[in-house]
C-alpha cells in the first residue's frame, strides 16, 4: 500500500499597515499575511501544523517575518482594506493636483513638459 501526504502553504491577509520596510528603507503599505501550513494526506489538506505571520513590501517584494513577541502590537495596528482605501483617497486629496493646460493631462510637479502632448508647462 502506498500512503501519498505533505503539506501546502496557505496565505490569509489579516490586514495593512503603513510603515518603514526594513529591507528597501522606503514608508509604505506593507500587508500583513498568515501562513498556514496543512498536512496532506492523499492530496487532501487535514489539519494545520504550522502558522506564521509575514509582512510584505509591495515596493521591493520582500517578506519578513513578524515575532510571536510583536505580533499582538502589529495586530493593534492593522487597518482593514476599506479603512486603508479611505486612507489613500484622503492623501490623494490632499496631494497638489496640476494638469497640462492644453490637453488636461496630469502632470507632476516640476515637469517642464506634457508627457501626453509635448506641450511646455512653464
Amino acid at each position: 500500500m502506498i500512503v501519498l501526504f505533505g503539506n501546502k502553504a496557505y496565505y490569509d491577509i489579516l490586514g495593512y499597515m503603513v510603515t518603514t520596510c526594513s529591507g528597501c528603507k522606503t514608508t509604505s503599505v506593507m500587508t500583513v499575511e498568515q501562513q498556514r501550513k496543512k498536512l496532506t494526506v492523499y492530496f487532501i489538506p487535514t489539519f494545520d501544523f504550522s502558522r506564521k505571520q509575514y509582512m510584505y513590501c509591495g515596493h521591493c517584494h520582500e517578506r519578513f517575518e513578524i515575532d510571536k513577541s510583536l505580533q499582538s502590537t502589529v495586530k493593534a495596528r492593522l487597518l482593514s482594506k476599506k479603512q486603508m482605501e479611505n486612507l489613500i483617497q484622503q492623501l490623494e486629496m490632499e496631494t497638489p493636483r496640476y494638469e497640462c493646460a492644453n490637453c488636461e493631462a496630469r502632470v507632476e510637479a516640476g515637469m517642464r513638459f506634457c508627457p501626453q502632448c509635448g506641450n511646455s508647462l512653464g
